[in-house]
């Protein structure tokens, strides 16, 4: 079982490398995302899966923000989580924003979304759902832009 910040609980970082910094968490918004998304760890990925049995990438996080409570987003493709998002610069990107990659497949929109959690790294639903560098060749060639939701 994994805490809040990707490592394992009584453990020091579950072999992954994928640990996320406990000061990335700074404010009580951003560990309540936190404790909803990492319930789903290890969960698979299935094409337009909305459910916590199987999520997509933008079910995934459209789940995570209404379920924790944290903004009332409802599902929605990435391309739509994209358009209600004010847009942020990379240097400004903080832990609780939302990534967003084109190019994933083949379309001209918005192809796949995560959730920031700081440190270069992501939460999404890949297969399976798992925190992933955001700076790898792939994701870097694919980034399009971050955003963030407010009220």
């Amino acid at each position: 079982e994994q805490t809040i910040y990707g490592e394992t609980t009584g453990g020091t970082g579950g072999g992954t490398g994928n640990v996320i910094p406990p000061e990335s968490y700074d404010d009580a918004t951003v560990q309540t995302l936190m404790r909803e998304a990492n319930r789903y760890l290890g969960m698979p990925y299935t094409f337009g899966g909305t459910a916590p049995a199987s999520f997509d990438c933008s079910g995934f996080v459209c789940w995570v923000f209404s379920n924790s409570g944290v903004y009332p987003l409802s599902r929605t493709t990435a391309q739509g989580i994209y358009n209600q998002c004010a847009r942020v610069s990379p240097q400004d990107a903080k832990p609780g924003d939302i990534i967003f990659f084109k190019g994933t497949y083949n379309t001209s929109e918005v192809s796949h979304v995560g959730l920031y959690v700081g440190n270069g790294m992501m939460i999404h639903a890949g297969n399976p759902i798992q925190y992933t560098s955001v700076n790898t060749n792939y994701w870097t060639q694919h980034f399009f832009a971050y955003g963030r939701l407010s009220n």
